[in-house]
């Protein structure tokens, strides 16, 4: 069997498996510098490794074999994240967003996707350009019941993912295929608190609206990074909590966090928002924003908070809309969906990042291709 290592999807898979270059090197039973060679295309492995390899990153042997075959373009990736969080957490995330972005225009063949939103505000605060958003929108001051539909009902492409790292909430941004352009926004599976969803898909909103046109996040250093984040934040706070409605409902009980656990269930979000949300808006005094501080502590609400438990998730809903009905037409077949990708794009992914993103269970997909194909003397 001939072949030609594509070393750049060696190098994504290893990444995407959280695999250090030591760590493939001993799975596969060579050298650090040889695994580093096939990477930088300046070697082939032989069939025995190139086995070890397959069977180690579990993605489909076409997968290492194969080019782009359309042009693809990654605008930049905001990450809702803390500043610790290490590269290496942060580039699976960039597999799951390019393999989304793919899905979504492979399904947009066939399905009427709602179009992408042309809002940019950039040229104004964030607090202007939550206001300007929600009456472009139609949204006046009412509570937002869910930021994910809300979100896929506007054009940007959301899936729940596994980035397997409790340092990053969610990650967002433009990724072009062969020109044509889809906002990507992909919540961590491990943000599981419908009400911290809320937030966090407000945030992401902020980073469409305000920076993805004019801000390559990776360019920023840490100061500028930082003030992004803030701006998103503001961003994120008057969207989902207008500033005159909000102090309308928050009223004299202030200090009641009864009164807050009534009002995160009328605008869905956490009490520990709303609590700084009014201290940002001058709603409460520095004490009286410490004794509400105290009084969450006190309760161990700090986590957990009233309502989290019983209310489950959101979870995306227009690409698992799209696989049944492609289903139900005989359009597409789950188990031949990566050999699809990989005829027309070149970019056979492995079916469970498929299934994770399109937001099925695997058993809709056959088994994984991860075995060499038979030798012929």
């Amino acid at each position: 069997m001939n072949f030609e290592l594509n070393g750049a999807r060696l190098r994504e898979a290893r990444r995407y498996r959280h695999m250090t270059v030591a760590d493939l090197a001993e799975k596969a039973s060579v050298t650090k510098q040889m695994i580093s060679r096939y990477e930088r295309g300046n070697a082939t492995p032989g069939l025995d490794v190139f086995q070890k390899i397959i069977q180690t990153l579990k993605f489909p042997l076409d997968y290492f074999i194969t080019k782009d075959k359309l042009e693809f373009q990654d605008g930049g990736t905001f990450f809702r994240s803390r500043l610790t969080a290490t590269q290496s957490e942060k580039e699976p995330s960039e597999t799951y967003k390019r393999a989304t972005a793919i899905v979504r225009d492979y399904f947009g063949e066939y399905v009427d996707f709602p179009e992408l939103t042309e809002d940019q505000f950039e040229d104004d605060t964030p607090r202007q350009a939550a206001i300007k958003l929600r009456n472009h929108w139609g949204l006046g001051e009412a509570p937002i019941s869910n930021m994910m539909r809300l979100l896929e009902a506007h054009g940007m492409v959301v899936a729940v993912v596994d980035s397997k790292s409790k340092k990053i909430d969610a990650h967002s941004g433009f990724y072009t295929v062969d020109g044509r352009s889809y906002y990507i926004v992909l919540v961590d599976k491990a943000s599981n608190s419908f009400y911290r969803q809320q937030f966090t898909q407000a945030h992401e909103l902020g980073h469409r609206v305000i920076h993805a046109n004019v801000l390559n996040p990776q360019e920023l250093d840490a100061d500028e990074y930082r003030q992004m984040e803030k701006e998103a934040d503001q961003f994120a706070a008057e969207f989902l909590l207008p500033a005159q409605a909000f102090e309308k409902t928050l009223g004299t009980d202030k200090l009641d966090l009864k009164h807050f656990l009534y009002l995160k269930n009328y605008w869905h979000v956490a009490i520990a928002a709303m609590v700084y949300r009014a201290r940002d808006l001058g709603l409460v005094s520095a004490d009286d924003y410490l004794k509400l501080q105290k009084k969450i502590s006190y309760r161990q609400w700090r986590k957990v908070e009233p309502l989290d438990v019983e209310t489950p998730p959101s979870t995306p809903v227009l690409l698992k809309q799209s696989l049944d009905l492609l289903m139900k037409q005989n359009i597409v077949d789950p188990s031949e969906l990566s050999h699809e990708l990989g005829a027309q794009y070149g970019t056979p992914f492995p079916n469970e990042i498929l299934a994770e993103i399109i937001g099925v269970d695997l058993s809709q997909f056959s088994g994984e291709i991860v075995q060499l194909k038979p030798l012929h003397k």
